[in-house]
């Protein structure tokens, strides 16, 4: 019993000391082959080791730790010479362990009197022997016995287990190169989309930066137009008021004279006084009126629209056709917009509403979103307040239609004062939604322009040469004719 004990703590022992061993051997692995160290280099920032020709190879496409990521070049690895020493002891001590195990091995085969191996994995289960061949037919490990004297293995193919487990090793390992370098490329393909969205990022920071100032730059110039029409207006302001302070202080003491004299000096100051109002009166008062300061400024960012007048005559007429009407193309930059009413509405709600719709007969190719605004003006008061005015933004396609199906009610139109001796006036106005977008249609207008110009320049040129060739050809003489 003793002696058992003392086995078990001499294996405990040993498989301690085994995986101690396996476990400083593994710090002592480069991290990149995995492999025994060679030649040792060590990073400066996380202290990995590894070996000298992988760490060159791999910082030769990256100049980053392949462990911690931080910024590595050659010159800056730390050579460790003491690594070859103690990989070298590590070795010697895994060699004595193996030599010690395989005679244990051995003493223990001697003392139980029976061949094979410790592990009962590898012995056969109905010889309890040790597996040593191979069946290449069954593709399963066996015995010598069952090669030898088992019927089911009769002339089947055997190979030593031994060769067939480095084969398999080999092939294993061969997978596991692939997928260690299938890794490594992972790695890299990662690092590389990391730093390609770290450069995404960078660049829409630095956009916004540029958009901040040009935005503050923006304000500062539109204080500074504002600053100056408050000025002019402010001078307006001050001389109309010292104008006002002047009459009524004429008024005021006009008044007090009034009330303070008698008859007869009133009638002795009525010349003095009629002369100081003919007097203020011979100034125009079209000197005291200044021209309005326009209350607009320029956008540097969003474009003015561009527009034009739809007006509908004989509006009872066209209802009755309950066909759309179009108004003329408004040309911008190569795109043509043009107006579509219906003037009795368009589908459920014909005969109720009038339905106005913008339609984009030309432009470009791909789908653009512009702002648009559809107004309807007020004739009988001609007051710009009472106007209707719809504004929006859309997609627009070549041939699309967007707009207002329920625009206004045709019962109300003349009531309201918009319908005018049977006349409706509609205004339409639309803009590209920021000059990048302006400047990209007037690019393209340009192209298309230049497109057709070339076009008619060959056809000049081929109505040129067509031209010398009739020059050319001799004329027919007299004899030629019959």
């Amino acid at each position: 019993m003793a002696k058992s004990l003392e086995k078990m703590r001499s294996n405990q022992n040993g498989r301690m000391a085994e995986d101690g061993l396996e476990s400083l051997a593994e710090v002592f692995r480069c991290f990149i082959c995995m492999e025994r160290l060679r030649d040792a280099r060590l990073c400066p920032q996380c202290s990995k080791l590894c070996c000298s020709v992988c760490i060159r190879r791999w910082l030769s496409e990256r100049p980053q730790c392949p462990h911690c990521r931080s910024p590595l070049h050659v010159q800056d690895l730390i050579i460790c010479r003491w690594a070859d020493e103690v990989t070298s002891q590590l070795d010697q001590l895994q060699s004595q362990q193996q030599q010690q195990q395989v005679s244990q091995g051995r003493q223990t085969q001697s003392q139980q009197g029976s061949p094979g191996d410790a592990r009962s994995s590898d012995r056969c289960d109905s010889h309890k022997e040790r597996l040593t061949v191979y069946c290449q037919t069954c593709q399963v490990a066996v015995c010598h016995q069952c090669a030898l004297f088992d019927a089911k293995h009769a002339e089947h193919t055997f190979q030593p287990l031994e060769r067939v487990y480095e084969q398999h090793v080999m092939r294993i390992q061969d997978k596991v190169d692939q997928l260690k370098r299938r890794n490594m490329e992972l790695i890299s393909f990662i690092q590389e989309v990391e730093k390609n969205m770290e450069s995404v990022r960078q660049a829409k920071d630095e956009r916004v930066r540029e958009i901040r100032n040009a935005v503050e730059l923006i304000v500062t110039r539109l204080e500074s137009q504002l600053k100056s029409k408050l000025v002019t207006l402010m001078t307006q302001r001050g001389h109309l008021a010292h104008e006002a302070e002047v009459l009524e202080s004429l008024l005021n003491s006009v008044e007090y004279e009034v009330r303070v004299l008698s008859r007869s000096q009133l009638i002795d100051r009525s010349a003095d006084i009629l002369a100081m109002f003919n007097d203020f009166r011979r100034q125009p008062t079209s000197s005291l009126v200044t021209a309005p300061v326009p209350a607009e400024f320029q956008s540097e960012i969003v474009p003015p629209y561009d527009g034009s007048e739809f007006r509908l005559e004989q509006f009872s007429q066209l209802q009755q056709r309950a066909d759309p009407v179009y108004s003329e193309p408004l040309r911008v930059h190569g795109l043509s917009w043009r107006l579509k009413v219906y003037p009795d509405g368009n589908g459920v709600v014909r005969g109720n509403y009038l339905s106005v719709f913008l339609e984009l007969t030309a432009g470009l190719p791909e789908t653009s979103k512009y702002e648009y605004r559809v107004e309807m003006v007020h004739q009988s008061a001609r007051d710009s307040s009472r106007n209707i005015v719809r504004e929006f933004a859309s997609d627009f396609d070549i041939g699309e239609c967007w707009g207002y199906n329920r625009f206004f009610r045709l019962d109300l139109l003349s009531s309201e004062g918009y319908l005018d001796s049977d006349c409706l006036l509609l205004r339409f106005q639309v803009r590209a939604p920021n000059f990048y977008q302006k400047c990209r249609d007037l690019a393209w207008h340009a192209a298309h322009l230049e497109a057709e110009a070339a076009v008619q320049r060959r056809l000049v040129c081929e109505l040129r040469d067509r031209l010398q060739l009739t020059s050319a050809a001799p004329a027919p003489t007299s004899g030629d004719i019959d």
